[in-house]
């Protein structure tokens, strides 16, 4: 699909999460984010997944640690309250941190140099060529780093086991991949200089036309957007944490607002499932 299109939707449903602290619809944001995730990158990714939904638990534990406001007293711990409604805010902002890191993730993996350059080549394509880098060497230095530790245990510098040994092996690990980072920034500067980089208008490799698919996804993007934003700025989803938990008023404007967010949450979801479909009864016809 167009890669603006494609980014408008991922960053106002990111956007949203973002600035919103209601949990059924957060909930509902990471379930989606996590589903479109999964149907795109299959069982991998396993310990990005733990990361990410350990970040609620993370929360949950740490915020009444230094926020003691609310009224349900659970236990002390040395003489600090530790409440339920602290309790459930962290719960809350580390669900909305997963959800909001499992887009940008989904943003990453869709959106290729050839993409960004053809979004932002109009603004400036020097940021548009720093930011596709940007994003490409994301994933170069995670092979890299794998690949170094790999090498240092082959080796025998890498033990296992031992906190001190462990310091001084991820250190050395991090040294050899800034060498590296840097060394490989200085060849890539050479390697476009040689090319002729800057002297003319460059061109994109890739030409994205808008198609009926697209225009349908953005102005649904739109729609559902506005009325999720109004409904926000109008109160409607306002949630109360202290000194008590009071949720937000269940009324039709509430289910209205919550069922738009959740359709644009779900947007990657039909479209996904209904090209995973398509293939497959077009495979059944062969």
């Amino acid at each position: 699909m167009n890669p603006a299109a494609v980014t408008v939707h991922l960053l106002l449903t990111a956007g949203i999460t973002m600035f919103c602290m209601e949990p059924i619809l957060l909930l509902i944001s990471l379930l989606c984010a996590v589903v479109f995730f999964v149907m795109r990158n299959g069982g991998r990714e396993v310990g990005f997944h733990i990361a990410a939904i350990g970040i609620p638990v993370l929360f949950a534990f740490i915020n009444p640690l230094w926020n003691q406001h609310g009224t349900t007293v659970l236990f002390f711990i040395n003489q600090r309250a530790y409440t339920a409604e602290a309790l459930f805010y962290g719960v809350v902002a580390g669900v909305r941190l997963a959800a909001v890191i499992y887009w940008f993730r989904c943003f990453s993996d869709l959106m290729t140099s050839e993409k960004l350059f053809y979004l932002f080549r109009h603004l400036s394509p020097k940021l548009a060529l720093i930011f596709s880098m940007s994003i490409r060497n994301l994933t170069l230095l995670r092979q890299q780093m794998r690949k170094i530790r790999l090498s240092q245990r082959a080796i025998g510098l890498y033990r296992e086991g031992h906190l001190i040994d462990d310091i001084r092996a991820e250190l050395r690990i991090f040294s050899i991949l800034v060498t590296w980072a840097l060394e490989n920034g200085i060849l890539t500067a050479n390697s476009m200089s040689a090319r002729g980089y800057g002297i003319g208008k460059r061109s994109s490799f890739t030409y994205f036309r808008w198609h009926t698919g697209d225009i349908v996804l953005l102005a649904a993007t739109v729609f559902l957007a506005a009325t999720v934003i109004a409904g926000i700025a109008a109160g409607v989803m306002d949630w109360q944490y202290y000194p008590v938990c009071e949720p937000a008023a269940r009324r039709l404007p509430y289910y209205g607002v919550l069922a738009a967010s959740g359709l644009l949450a779900a947007l990657p979801l039909i479209h996904e499932g209904k090209e995973k479909w398509t293939w497959k009864r077009l495979r059944l016809e062969i």
